[in-house]
């Protein structure tokens, strides 16, 4: 049977310019008060004495490290060895007296922050950071609210609008190949920009801290990693592409096994006849309901970003915080936003060619989402503004944007990619680790794998780039080198992440679902 066409949301006043102009002005605003007032707000919110907490342990962690290399050392007989690993031990021990500088330091402040507290005068920023921490923490939160129902509703409208269930798998064969090759070329952007700029001869990692989330993602080998991602965890029924549970899946945001359901149950319906046209005709006015919802939302969205904004910046010390993380890191985080602009480029001209749209014109219609992945950092919690700029300012077909854009926010990472393998190499470069041909091959490999298992969720990239580091050997404690800065280039990926998806959309559209 050949199922109804469905019938387009009609556009809302929140797409219009004046929508684009209050989200700017709401970034722009958060961003002056998140480097202005920052640094007082992160006194206000404890932030001196969580500073003395994490260097504490960065300290403890460089005298660990420190020991373990002394003790290498000790335990070989190769000359070269040895002295590679005296001179690794006494780095990190020369390390540890700066740290333990800066954490009397930090206690000092910390102190002086609590007395500053007990006397009353940080009331007003305590008030400021509260209010600005819930207008954000509101708004992210309505936006994943959106993200389960709007999943299982596009992606079973979209399936059953292509009928033919030949074309389904059509459209599927052209969005994963359409996936695959954007990542390949995100992966080689982004190790030609680390060979090139070598941000990593330049880094200092004397305050790197591994923290005990990455730590934990140690366990396992690569290999057992990218299967989880298919059968899941052992012992939670929730998890991966086939769990045993789908309403546990849905709990836990497991978007990629609510999509692989809603692909097989779709498909399932427009082969049942009428019975089956009576459910799909519910699940066509559910999305309806739910793209109606996003359109409100829009409406609270530059508070929202506001708070986001204002939040992310404040808490990492405002104005005089972030100075610092770009002063020891600054090359790494040129190489990374070079290479994602880099990316950009060719996703626009991709559209130009295999999607026939104008790609300057695509990109503004694309604005608010953009803006709001920046805010965000999460392209899960996008995909509902994401969905409305494609098919409303850009002219996608529900049929593709329905199908595409749920899968794509879920294993389409090209940032990720991106920047797990610039990430990676910097590590390497940082640590005076050489790498050879077959380890740039298997970071190649690697890094367009993880990032495939990365959820949709701010930060996802650290956990899956413990895969690629274990790959090729390297210490995961060289994670702690990015960690600082990492909040600020998790929004520029998630960015990309969410374009190449918009891209990806229009790219099937006009390949597959616009052709008979």
């Amino acid at each position: 049977m050949t199922a109804e066409e469905p019938q387009p949301s009609q556009p809302s006043n929140s797409g219009g310019f004046t929508g684009l102009i209050l989200i700017l002005v709401g970034i722009f605003a958060g961003a002056l008060v998140g480097l202005l007032y920052g640094e007082t707000m992160w006194r206000a919110a404890h932030g001196p004495s969580k500073a003395v907490e994490v260097l504490e342990k960065t300290l403890a962690q460089k005298e660990s490290f420190s020991q373990r290399a002394a003790d290498a050392a000790a335990a070989t007989d190769d000359r070269e060895a040895k002295q590679r690993h005296e001179k690794e031990s006494q780095r990190l021990a020369d390390q540890a007296v700066k740290v333990d500088a800066r954490l009397q330091e930090m206690e000092t402040i910390a102190a002086d922050t609590e007395k500053e507290r007990a006397a009353g005068q940080l009331y007003f920023a305590e008030t400021v950071w509260m209010l600005t921490e819930f207008c954000g923490d509101v708004f992210l939160q309505i936006l994943k609210l959106l993200v389960i129902p709007l999943v299982i509703t596009s992606m079973i409208t979209g399936i059953t609008s292509l009928g033919d269930i030949r074309k389904v798998g059509r459209v599927g064969v052209y969005a994963i190949t359409y996936y695959f090759i954007t990542t390949t070329i995100a992966v080689l952007i982004g190790l030609i920009m680390v060979l090139v700029i070598q941000p990593g001869t330049q880094a200092d990692d004397t305050f790197a801290y591994q923290s005990e989330s990455v730590a934990e993602k140690e366990q396992g080998t690569p290999i057992e990693k990218l299967l989880e991602v298919v059968r899941g965890k052992p012992g939670d029924p929730g998890s991966g592409m086939f769990p045993a549970n789908i309403f546990q899946a849905a709990t836990s945001t497991n978007v990629l096994a609510l999509i692989v359901f809603a692909i097989v149950f779709g498909s399932a319906l427009t082969t049942i006849g009428e019975e089956g046209m009576i459910v799909i005709r519910f699940f066509r006015a559910a999305n309806e309901a739910v793209m109606k919802m996003v359109h409100m939302v829009m409406a609270i969205a530059p508070v929202g970003i506001f708070g986001l904004v204002a939040t992310n910046i404040a808490k990492n010390g405002g104005a005089a915080g972030f100075g610092e993380q770009m002063q020891r890191i600054g090359w790494y985080v040129a190489a990374v936003s070079i290479g994602l602009l880099l990316h950009a480029l060719v996703l626009m001209l991709i559209v130009w060619y295999f999607g026939k749209k104008n790609p300057l014109k695509y990109a503004m219609g694309m604005s608010r989402a953009l803006l709001t992945a920046v805010s965000t950092a999460s392209s899960s919690a996008t995909l509902p503004i994401t969905i409305e700029c494609v098919e409303e300012n850009n002219d996608v077909s529900p049929k593709a944007a329905g199908f595409v854009l749920p899968l794509g926010a879920t294993i389409n990472m090209d940032g990720t990619a991106l920047y797990e393998a610039i990430a990676v190499i910097f590590i390497a470069q940082s640590l005076g680790i050489p790498l050879g041909v077959g380890e740039l091959l298997v970071i190649f490999l690697t890094a367009s794998l993880a990032a495939v298992g990365a959820a949709g969720v701010p930060e996802a990239g650290l956990f899956t780039m413990v895969i690629v580091l274990q790959a090729v050997g390297l210490p995961t404690e060289g994670v702690g080198i990015i960690l600082a800065i990492d909040w600020f280039l998790d929004r520029l990926r998630t960015t990309v992440n969410v374009f190449g998806d918009s891209i990806g959309a229009a790219v099937v559209d006009n390949l597959v679902v616009s052709r008979p």
